[in-house]
């Protein structure tokens, strides 16, 4: 490895190093970390936007930082001719995919939304509505708003809904029986709101009807609105990793548009035209309201950042304005798709509304390599796994058809140093001609290049080509829900998380458990040094190269590791492959180059090869066996 190649691995290692620092997320505790749903709590819409959701309102459980920009919350005074049901209904719905609980309280609020193939790390099943020990949820979900005749705000859920269901019924959809509908109604007058929820047996999503029948007398404004409140639990190990990617989403126009808040921050969006859908998501999870009908709409994206516990927690609320028709007519119903599950690409692209877009969707450095991720790793990944069951031994597979692509790239990398290392009594020369002009200098060198057939950058392509996969890789193994909980071989538990080996003791800034595929990477990665290592002045890099890298590798996901580490072996046998490989077609193994330069130095007789090919002819020259001369008598 020459000198350019060195200062462009010490160049990549301070990118690496300043990246990593600027990206890797605190690791909290276990507990008392869920977000805290009393720091959304709505205030009364104004009638002329009715789709907004205004900022949240002061509750004790806000940071005293925050409380003072807080704006008062309005209150709903319920309208005398609305008559709620005075007991409460609980039905329980389960198919393919989950199980739901629907309360005829709280506006036909959904208690619970539990997704059955997606373990939450404290034990049970993932919850989209309630979480683990998420405190006051009461709020959380879906909520219909509107204006009456005397400018009051009526939330549905601020009542209790009749339902013709029995309590506490069950139903559960299969091949047999495949929908079903939950209707909840209020009374209003002589006419009534009525939310009705149709289950399917193999979706993460219900279909939303929203009507109102016989109320034109009541409603004041000329729009209604169906909101997400409250956003949605965290539900990984990691809190703090899980709360990075925690945003909300509105695809209108053809464009997906979101937005992030900061600690201390309140922020909303508001849009207006066609609306495909608003959304909200967590690192692998999604909730989204879809429209089936999505001219004329509104969207409101609102938002509340705050510091707990050493990490910085984010609150959504999503929302649609609904408009009633200009002329009205005794019943109006409008329908939803209401999506809450995984953030899966063959999950999400059924709906044919470009949900999946969401998939990988972050801001900096992952936008630029997600077109690699998207189109290339996870189609490959996914290709494989259809296969080979365990996702582990895909990513073995993928390392050697990645290694197989990148053969010829890196078997030109080598005889290139091996071009450098023959050339490099003559470089030493003009050094020595030319120091004291070094423009001349480098015109010269360049000559010397071409003239010879030689690409100085060419035992770094290899390595820079790489670079753009490893990012790629590191995308789709951070992010993507496909490798969460996926297990490969003993202690290596999720590929999506680093592997914890129990070590029955603890040591300082590790724990109890240690993270064995780093240092297997770095281990290889010296071993790897070693067979390529030909000047003794890059010993001090190739050991701070391998040490740099298992620090930075230490907290990256199991997967990528395991990629990496594969890569390594199989980069090892390919070196070796390469270097037993005799000279063929005017290329040169560098173990001869290497000697051959060793000897043309030290000997003051040795002609110095004036071109590459030169040199070629005059190793063959010297590896002849020399015949003996024959004695005159």
């Amino acid at each position: 490895m020459d000198k350019q190649a060195f200062i462009g691995i010490f160049l990549i290692m301070i990118v690496t190093l300043v990246w990593m620092f600027t990206m890797e997320p605190q690791r909290p505790g276990q507990t008392d970390l869920l977000v805290d749903s009393t720091l959304v709590q709505q205030p009364a819409q104004q009638a002329d936007n009715p789709a907004s959701i205004p900022e949240p309102s002061q509750e004790p459980a806000v940071p005293p930082t925050l409380t003072e920009s807080l704006p008062q919350s309005g209150t709903t005074t319920p309208h005398g001719s609305i008559v709620p049901d005075s007991t409460e209904k609980v039905i329980h719905i389960e198919n393919e995919f989950i199980r739901a609980t629907i309360s005829s309280q709280n506006g036909g609020r959904l208690t619970s939304w539990i997704l059955k193939k997606y373990d939450f790390y404290l034990g049970g099943q993932v919850d989209m509505i309630a979480g683990h020990g998420t405190p006051n949820v009461d709020s959380r979900g879906l909520n219909i708003e509107f204006v009456d005749v005397d400018g009051k705000t009526v939330k549905l859920a601020d009542f209790n809904l009749s339902t013709n269901m029995a309590h506490n019924s069950s139903i559960y959809l299969d091949e047999n029986n495949q929908t079903t509908e939950i209707e909840f109604y209020l009374p209003i007058n002589n006419g009534r709101i009525v939310k009705r929820f149709i289950f399917d047996h193999n979706r993460y999503s219900a279909d939303v009807l929203v009507g109102f029948e016989n109320l034109n007398d009541f409603i004041g404004s000329r729009w209604y609105t169906i909101k997400w409140e409250n956003g949605l639990p965290a539900t990984e190990e990691n809190m703090s990793e899980d709360f990075e990617y925690f945003r909300a989403y509105t695809y209108l126009g053809g464009e997906v548009e979101n937005l992030d808040v900061s600690d201390g921050e309140n922020e909303k969006m508001e849009k207006s035209g066609r609306v495909d859908w608003s959304a909200l998501r967590s690192k692998y999870f999604l909730a989204a309201i879809v429209p089936h009908e999505t001219e004329n709409l509104s969207t409101t994206l609102a938002g509340i950042g705050y510091e707990k516990d050493d990490m910085l927690m984010k609150v959504y609320d999503v929302s649609l304005g609904v408009n009633f028709p200009n002329i009205r007519s005794t019943s109006n119903v409008d329908s939803f798709t209401l999506y809450l599950g995984p953030l899966a690409i063959n999950e999400l692209e059924p709906y044919g509304v470009n949900l999946e877009d969401l998939v990988m969707n972050s801001s900096g450095y992952e936008s630029f390599f997600r077109p690699i991720s998207r189109w290339i790793v996870l189609p490959a990944f996914n290709f494989l796994h259809g296969f080979i069951p365990n996702y582990g031994w895909v990513i073995v597979v993928f390392s050697v058809l990645v290694k197989i692509l990148l053969h010829p790239l890196t078997k030109k990398s080598y005889q290139s140093m091996g071009g450098m290392q023959t050339l490099q009594p003559k470089m030493t020369e003009l050094r020595e001609k030319y120091k004291n002009e070094p423009q001349r200098l480098n015109k010269e060198m360049m000559k010397l290049y071409k003239e010879e057939g030689i690409n100085p950058l060419g035992g770094c392509l290899p390595m820079l080509l790489q670079m753009p996969l490893l990012f790629a890789l590191f995308i789709v193994f951070r992010s993507t829900i496909q490798l969460r909980g996926e297990p490969f071989i003993g202690w290596i538990t999720d590929l999506s998380r680093p592997d914890s080996l129990p070590m029955g003791f603890e040591l300082p800034f590790i724990g109890d458990t240690i993270h064995v595929l780093p240092f297997l990477m770095g281990i290889t990665m010296i071993w790897q040094s070693k067979m390529t290592m030909t000047d003794p002045k890059q010993k001090p890099m190739m050991m701070i190269m391998p040490v740099f890298m298992t620090f930075i590798f230490y907290s990256f996901p199991s997967g990528l590791n395991l990629y990496y580490s594969i890569f390594n072996v199989l980069s090892m046998a390919q070196t070796r492959m390469i270097k037993k490989k005799p000279a063929e077609n005017g290329k040169v193994d560098n173990k001869v180059v290497a000697k051959s330069a060793k000897t043309a130095k030290n000997s003051k007789q040795a002609k110095k090869p004036s071109t590459f090919r030169d040199a070629i002819a005059q190793m063959s020259q010297e590896q002849k066996p020399k015949k003996k001369k024959k004695r005159s008598r």
